[in-house]
Parts: structure tokens; C-alpha cells; sequence
């Protein structure tokens, strides 16, 4: 018997999500058809936005589904700067996905530094913005290797002030504790499934209200026209599976508090 004890790199796959990924593997159909098993694969898919939204506190018309966290963050930033983002801060412990799609998005970028607790300087980042021209800042909502949770409302504040774009990456802290789009005052929030018990290889960028997204991948309509590609249904259905499990054990989750 072996025990498993590595769910901050994966959460093993819940049974609830391996049944809905097989009842959605089963049937087939491109969920973008629109003849009978089309229509179900669409309604999968419209089900489980319906689901990841609710989990974060935001409208599902806001969820676009994508490969995973590294594919949503690039997105995140490149949206950012289409709408006028010259700069990007990224925090000294962000995940890599995160810094190395800022070092490749044709801007300056820029390095917000941590305390000795690995806390955001919130302090130089405040002075960044005011000396500095309209910024993207990547402040993740907790740290994937030490567990430390930023003060993302805090920062949200700041950024706002001199209108920003601020970017959560809540990837880890998704299921473990609160998640919400509007409390942290965040402009786009990355998701991925597998961290909650969902399928590897599928994510979600949400995007808040007043906000728009560029696609970065490029084809036919999909997702709004925002990220184009046959939905991996399957890998859909399990996100949404994933989050709907989330929902019902939140509660119990104040006791984990406790533990850390």
C-alpha cells in the first residue's frame, strides 16, 4: 500500500471525476455540431463552466477552458497588454510559467522582491507603480513550494490605484481555501483542474467583468472565439466534476487551518 502525499504537484484523481470523464468519453461528438450528440458534448461543457464559475465567485460566461495554468497565464498576460499594460511586474516567487511568459511578452519587466517570509513587498511595489507607466502584476495566491499566501487584496488595491491589471494565480489554493474573484479584487484568476482532483491537461482563465481576453490560440471559434480548438470534453467534464466536490467539502476544509 502506498501512500500519496504529493497533492500540491497533483491531487490524485477523484472517482467522482473518472466517472464523468468516461461518461463523457463514451458518446463522442464535437460540442461545437450541432446535431444530437453535439448537443450533449456542449452541454457538458456549458455544465462545467457553470460549475468552475460558481466556485470562484464568478459569472460563467467569464471561464474560458484552455490547456492548463501555463497556457491561461500566458493568456492572461498577453490580454493585459492589448488592452495597454507597458509593463509587467512579476513577484520573485511566482511560478515559472508565469515569469517565462513575462520574459517573452515584448515589455519591460520587472521583479517585485519578497520579505524574509516570502511575503510580496508591498512597499516596492506601491513605488513601482507610482514611478512607473500602467503595469500587469502577477501576484500568485499561494506559493506552489513554501505554501506562503500573499496579500493579494492588498496588492489589488495598490494596482487599481494607479489602473492596473492584477493577475492571480490561484492554482494552489484552489479547494484548499477561498477563491474569489471579486474578494480579491483580482482582474483575471488562473485555474487548473488537477490540483483538485480533476484530469491533468486542462485549466481555466477567468476573467472579471469589465475585462476582456486576447486569444493566443489561434483557429476557428471556440470558447467565445478566445481559444480556438475542439474542447477536450472529457477533460471538461472532470474539471467541473472536480469542482462541484470542491463545493461540498469547503466547509470541512477550516479544520485543515487548524493543521497548518
Amino acid at each position: 500500500m502506498s501512500i500519496y502525499l504529493d497533492y500540491n504537484a497533483s491531487a490524485l484523481v477523484r472517482p467522482e471525476v473518472c466517472e464523468a470523464v468516461l461518461e463523457a468519453m463514451s458518446p463522442g461528438g464535437n460540442p461545437s455540431a450541432v446535431h444530437a450528440l453535439g448537443r450533449k458534448a456542449r452541454a457538458r461543457v456549458e455544465t462545467a463552466r457553470a460549475a468552475v464559475a460558481e466556485l470562484v465567485g464568478a459569472d460563467a460566461t467569464s471561464i474560458i477552458f484552455s490547456s492548463g495554468g501555463t497556457e491561461s497565464n500566458a493568456q492572461a498576460i498577453a490580454s493585459a497588454i492589448a488592452a495597454g499594460c507597458e509593463r509587467v511586474i512579476v513577484s520573485a516567487t511566482e511560478h515559472p510559467c508565469v515569469a517565462e511568459a513575462a520574459a517573452h511578452a515584448g515589455v519591460t519587466v520587472e521583479v517585485m522582491p519578497v520579505n524574509g517570509l516570502g511575503l510580496a513587498d508591498l512597499e516596492w511595489l506601491k513605488a513601482a507603480l507610482e514611478s512607473g507607466p500602467r503595469s500587469f502584476v502577477a501576484l500568485h495566491h499561494a506559493n506552489n513550494e513554501s505554501g506562503v499566501i500573499q496579500p493579494v487584496e492588498q496588492a489589488a488595491e495598490l494596482v487599481h490605484a494607479h489602473n492596473g491589471w492584477m493577475h492571480v494565480d490561484a492554482i494552489q489554493t484552489l479547494g484548499k481555501i477561498e477563491v474569489d474573484i471579486r474578494k480579491l479584487g483580482a482582474d483575471t484568476v488562473t485555474l487548473s483542474a488537477h490540483k483538485i482532483g480533476g484530469p491533468q491537461g486542462v485549466g481555466a482563465l477567468v476573467v472579471a467583468e469589465g475585462h476582456s481576453a486576447v486569444r493566443i490560440v489561434h483557429g476557428a471559434g471556440q470558447e467565445r472565439g478566445l481559444r480556438a480548438g475542439t474542447e477536450n470534453v472529457p477533460g471538461i467534464a472532470g474539471f467541473g466534476a472536480a469542482a462541484l466536490c470542491v463545493q461540498r467539502e469547503m466547509a470541512e476544509g477550516a479544520d485543515h487551518a487548524a493543521w497548518r
